[in-house]
């Protein structure tokens, strides 16, 4: 359905919705906008920032027909009834789809990444819409629309401070490729200092020798480095220039991108939950919205990315076994047993006739495994409990169908490591004992003494919890830290260009409007890509 230059998206919902107020105009009077209405008009130019593009809200084509509205009444002319109806059908679309958007997001995370699972809501945009009347400002329905997070709202306040640096012409680019350190001096510092200036990172106000790299350099050096997940030594080696060299726009375009994340979680994220984050390689666990703990983890590696969704944790394991899955079965176990035949016994494997935990055990000796493939494996592998289980002491367990889960490891010093991108998709988590806790806090039965006897015990044991946290795996490369500084991380999966393309999709019956926007209507961003994107639409 179109309505003037504008096609019309929300459909049924919308002739529901205008039935319901006996077809009576929502937007407009006789003279033109109301009060709703012109604010409404107003709030369509400020929501870039939000990360989200005001033609695609019919935009221009609203701001034509108020120009003719305003005009033809500056000559005495009323306005024409087709006129105001048609303005108002398009704008209640536009807030239609706009809600939808700012309170579930633009782009159906389900469609656009395979391995990305979001609660499917449908908002209830037009009960916030039908309430306006009622005595509500439309900056409070649009707040009620949208995510309730601080985080949400502080990284919507970062856009602004990005964006003024934008305009501004952005901050400047190292040129040299050398390491630059405590000590030296030449004219790239200056650069430095200007960087580091522009970015909050350098503190200190301008300096007699502005090309020396002194104490104050090195401390907005580390500054800049622990807010971008670096090595903090204070030297600018390759890592931290290539950091400092990604210009302003990219770091805008990844705190809006990142807003769209926030608008896929789900509006209450529980009373206890666990969040999760592969760019940081973090775990926060939450009671009441307090931090009650922060730990390291590990993370799976970029072909085998650890999946995004939410589910709750509904049982530990102690001491768990280690069923093998196939793919490292086949490929980086069987290797090792033609090697050596000893090998499933050295690293505590039991070859067993199935999945269950009563299969029949087979002898890996009585196997000619030299004639043993992909296709003729016989059995499963699964790894006993003890201190050289792959799964460590402690297991974590959120049924899904990834099969991921968090848990323990015996491999400890990889926690060291800075890039943690290591596992094959689950978590494992650097402090087990102390999530375990945070797990089974509800329920006084559970120690800490009561919890390390189970695992000095050695044998598998199986924990219900009575109150079952959530667990949100997500997947932020940007973040507003509790000290009001925003955080980058590597997109260590590549998503990061994948949603900005998305985001910024031109629909194809809004790209013959988008060719004759004039420029200051037209979004900051970049260029979009070409590739066919999923959209939601509030009839979806």
């Amino acid at each position: 359905m179109c309505i003037g230059c504008e096609g019309i998206h929300a459909g049924s919902d919308l002739i529901d919705f205008y039935q319901k107020r006996f077809f009576e105009p929502f937007w407009v009077d006789p003279d033109g906008l109301n009060r709703i209405g012109k604010a409404f008009a107003n709030a369509l130019a400020s929501i870039k920032s939000h990360g989200l593009c005001p033609e695609d809200y019919h935009y221009s084509c609203i701001n034509q027909w108020i120009d003719h509205i305003r005009s033809v009444s500056q000559k005495g002319v009323p306005a024409e009834p087709s006129q105001l109806a048609a303005i108002d059908i398009v704008m209640t679309d536009a807030f239609m789809i706009f809600g939808s958007h700012l309170a579930g997001g633009k782009v159906d995370p389900e469609r656009l990444y395979p391995h990305w699972l979001s609660e499917k809501r449908k908002s209830d945009v037009f009960s916030v819409l039908t309430h306006l009347p009622d005595g509500g400002t439309l900056d409070m329905a649009l707040k009620q629309l949208a995510p309730s997070y601080d985080d949400y709202w502080r990284l919507v306040n970062a856009a602004q401070r990005l964006k003024l640096i934008v305009q501004n012409g952005g901050w400047p680019m190292l040129t040299v490729s050398k390491r630059l350190r405590k000590g030296d001096r030449e004219p790239n510092i200056f650069l430095l200092r200007e960087r580091l200036r522009n970015s909050g990172d350098l503190i200190t106000g301008k300096t007699a020798d502005e090309v020396s790299f002194d104490e104050d350099v090195e401390l907005g050096v580390k500054n800049f480095q622990a807010r971008h997940g670096l090595e903090i030594d204070g030297i600018v080696g390759r890592e931290t220039r290539e950091a400092l060299n990604v210009s302003a726009m990219k770091r805008l375009q990844q705190v809006l991108l990142n807003l769209e994340r926030w608008r896929w979680l789900p509006h209450n994220l529980g009373n206890r939950y666990i969040l999760v984050n592969p760019p940081a390689f973090t775990l926060e666990a939450y009671n009441d919205e307090q931090k009650q703990l922060t730990m390291k983890v590990i993370v799976g590696e970029a072909y085998k990315k650890t999946p995004v969704f939410s589910e709750k944790i509904s049982y530990l394991e102690i001491n768990p076994y280690w069923n093998v899955p196939s793919s490292i079965t086949l490929f980086e176990i069987l290797p090792q047993i033609k090697k050596d035949p000893n090998y499933l016994t050295k690293n505590h494997y039991r070859l067993v006739s199935g999945q269950e935990e009563s299969s029949a055990i087979l002898d890996p000796i009585l196997i000619d495994w030299d004639s043993i493939g992909i296709e003729n494996f016989p059995g499963h592998l699964r790894q006993i409990p003890g201190p050289w289980n792959s799964l460590g002491r402690i297991k974590f367990m959120f049924p899904n169908r990834f099969n991921v889960y968090l848990h323990d490891t015996p491999y400890r010093d990889l926690f060291n490591k800075n890039n943690r991108a290591l596992s094959h998709g689950c978590i494992r988590v650097g402090n087990p004992m102390e999530l375990a806790l945070f797990v089974l806090q509800n329920d006084a039965s559970w120690t800490r003494e009561r919890i390390q006897a189970l695992i000095d015990i050695g044998q598998r044991h199986i924990v219900g919890i009575k109150d079952p946290c959530m667990v949100h795996l997500l997947y932020w490369t940007c973040w507003v830290g509790e000290d009001g500084r925003i955080n980058f991380r590597k997109d260590i999966y590549h998503r990061d260009q994948v949603l900005w393309d998305a985001l910024n999709k031109v629909p194809e019956d809004r790209k013959q409007l988008r060719n004759v926007v004039s420029s200051e209507n037209r979004c900051d961003f970049q260029a979009a890509s070409t590739n066919s994107v999923p959209v939601r639409h509030q009839d979806e």
